[in-house]
């Protein structure tokens, strides 16, 4: 294999990039990542064309639509008008993306390089929203809230980036892959992370001042004595150069806790190490000049970036020679279209039969137990369900609220195979509210690890289940996001049960957004606001083809709606149940049922459903 190490001319070529506008695309987010990232840059340069141009891209991409968010006017002062630029740029890309194609040649980089690889794109919304509340100001009031910001932003752009090298190398593509085999080495990639964040922070002091800004939290600030008026003022102190030391240790103590994963390519190993190893340099820059980071960007010593750079060419030029590295990139395809709003879409056309995959039946229940057999025309169609009574399950076992989450998750999957096995057309259950981030922060963790986690082992037993997800992405982790939107795609052409996750849902503002993009289409003209049905609203939920709920079930003893689905449970049967969520089972939901059928539905008028059809097996649990 020839060096990787050719003139930026001939990268595109090697890399097959020949359409002379992607080029140039390509070619704006090598000079913004030569410009704004020196040690990104110099690292790319130790990978082949194809991952080069890739890894330009991303950096390249992000760092223009971070810009936008950053942008000063003559005076140093926030532009009033970045906002705007910002959001035009977002929507922009959400179209482009539709479409495959950039109308901008960042954009159309960036697009070309998902497409290529099949990067998912919920780490961008992700980012989109966060940039989005950068733009009016941010300040970190503690090493928490920092750490969720960095989570938020830095992380899924590093594991995206990680997980670029091993769809090139023919692994598992997944963040959690770069993890694999290493005790707690996700926490570690997280720590590493932070610690460049925080190096980035310190060398870009200067830059944030001259926006008024410390990207430092207050509680960092407090604990050195060093008041934020100094900073802005540009006045060292002996306590600030403490408090640059002190940072700059703690950021080289957490790269030093890194384990390199152990499936990555010689090559790539030579890469990620000199990465480390120039932030370390860049961080003892930082370290022997604190007082100057008030007033200029620290830069690398040339002799000594060179003493890190020339051997790691030298190795990584012979790991490519010896280990040929099997890029297997994706030929580009159109990726499944989302709302601008992250909240869904109309319903995207299924794969032809042929084109699906087998699937098999739910297993039994441990008891044998089967369901009832209910004639058709009495049996509900939906079955929306509260899972509620997780943490009041755990409290009265003398557990941690966090074990009744984890039962609770277990529940859930023996429900969706009883759904299943019943015949259930939709099922859509109130996994995480809006509501829900007031929970204590080990109850949310423990949440955003047990959702994904339950519905990937659903999606992985190959059933014959639809998974859709409603909700907004902001604030969710990009592994939740990433997960949901995954999990629609892989069983999109299911045609048995479909399962909503309603993730990071409020009923309020489902229908608050679906007027807005309705606002929006009429303000446009594409929309005759006198034409406006049930029907056309229905269609700007966040996911349309949802028929309206027959059978709302709520367990846990509290017996109110909580905001979930107003609209499509206008007309629901409204069933309580004193059952905490964690001692539900198939059996509940089939004995719910059955109960639905011998209801008489009215509809205002005379009964659509006679109860007659269906004999009683019991008194209900709850009227409405």
């Amino acid at each position: 294999m020839r060096s990787p190490f050719v003139p930026a001319t001939s990268v595109y070529q090697r890399s097959g990039i020949n359409d002379a506008a992607l080029r140039r695309g390509y070619e704006a987010c090598r000079c913004a990542t030569r410009a704004t990232g020196e040690i990104e840059y110099a690292v790319s340069l130790l990978l082949p064309p194809p991952l080069r141009t890739a890894t330009w891209a991303l950096y390249g991409a992000v760092r223009a639509v971070d810009d936008l968010a950053d942008e000063v006017g003559p005076a140093g002062e926030p532009d009033p008008g970045r906002a705007g630029r910002l959001e035009a740029w977002i929507s922009a890309f959400e179209a482009d993306l539709r479409d495959g194609r950039g109308s901008d040649p960042v954009r159309q980089a960036l697009i070309h390089t998902m497409l290529t690889w099949n990067l998912p794109p919920g780490f961008l919304h992700t980012l989109f929203e966060e940039l989005r509340q950068d733009v009016n100001g941010r300040q970190f009031a503690t090493w928490q809230e920092w750490r969720r910001y960095n989570s938020l932003i830095n992380t899924p752009l590093v594991l995206r980036a990680g997980s670029l090298l091993l769809r090139a190398a023919g692994l598992p593509a997944e963040p959690e892959a770069l993890a694999a085999g290493v005790p707690d080495a996700a926490v570690a990639w997280q720590t590493a992370v932070e610690a460049i964040y925080l190096t980035d922070a310190l060398v870009d002091l200067s830059a944030d001042l001259d926006r008024g800004h410390v990207a430092l939290p207050q509680e960092a600030l407090e604990e050195a004595g060093v008041p934020r008026a100094d900073l802005l003022a540009r006045r060292s102190t002996p306590a600030f150069e403490d408090l640059v030391r002190d940072l700059a240790g703690r950021a080289r103590a957490w790269l030093d806790r890194t384990p390199l994963p152990p499936v990555l390519h010689p090559a790539v190993g030579v890469a990620l190490g000199a990465y480390t190893d120039l932030y370390r340099l860049r961080l003892k820059a930082t370290a022997d000049v604190p007082a100057a980071l008030l007033h200029r960007r620290p830069a690398l010593p040339r002799s000594a970036r060179l003493r890190l750079l020339l051997p790691a060419r030298a190795k990584a030029v012979l790991a490519w020679a010896l280990f040929p590295f099997p890029i297997r990139p994706c030929p580009p395809q159109l990726l499944p279209a989302r709302t601008p709003d992250g909240l869904g879409g109309t319903e995207e056309k299924r794969s032809p039969a042929a084109q699906r995959h087998p699937t098999v039946a739910p297993p039994p229940h441990p008891s044998g137990v089967r369901p009832p057999q209910l004639p058709g025309e009495v049996m509900p169609r939906h079955v929306a369900i509260v899972m509620d009574g997780n943490g009041r399950w755990a409290t009265a076992h003398g557990l941690p609220r966090t074990d009744g989450h984890r039962q609770g998750a277990r529940a859930f999957v023996d429900v969706v195979h009883g759904a299943l096995e019943i015949g259930l057309k939709y099922l859509t259950v109130y996994a995480f509210s809006t509501e829900n981030w007031k929970r204590p922060a080990d109850e949310l963790q423990t949440l955003m690890y047990e959702i994904p986690r339950a519905v990937r082992g659903l999606v992985d037993e190959r059933l014959d289940l639809r998974v859709r997800w409603a909700g907004a992405r902001s604030r969710l982790p990009v592994d939740a996001v990433e997960q949901l939107l995954e999990s629609e795609r892989t069983t999109r052409d299911r045609t048995g049960l479909t399962l909503t996750m309603c993730v990071n849902y409020g009923g309020r503002a489902e229908i608050t957004a679906a007027a807005a993009k309705l606002a929006r289409e009429a303000v446009a003209g594409k929309v005759d606001p006198g034409s406006i049905s049930e029907h056309a609203f229905a269609g700007y939920l966040h996911v349309p083809e949802l028929p309206d709920v027959d059978l709302l079930l709520r367990t846990g003893g509290d017996q109110r709606t909580s905001n979930f689905l107003p609209w499509q449970s206008t007309y629901a049967e409204l069933l309580f149940l004193d059952t905490p969520w964690p001692d539900v089972d198939r059996r509940t939901l089939w004995h719910a049922i059955e109960q639905c059928a011998h209801r008489t539905r009215r509809y205002g008028s005379v009964p659509r459903i006679p109860a007659q059809h269906v004999p009683r097996g019991g008194q209900e649990a709850a009227t409405t």
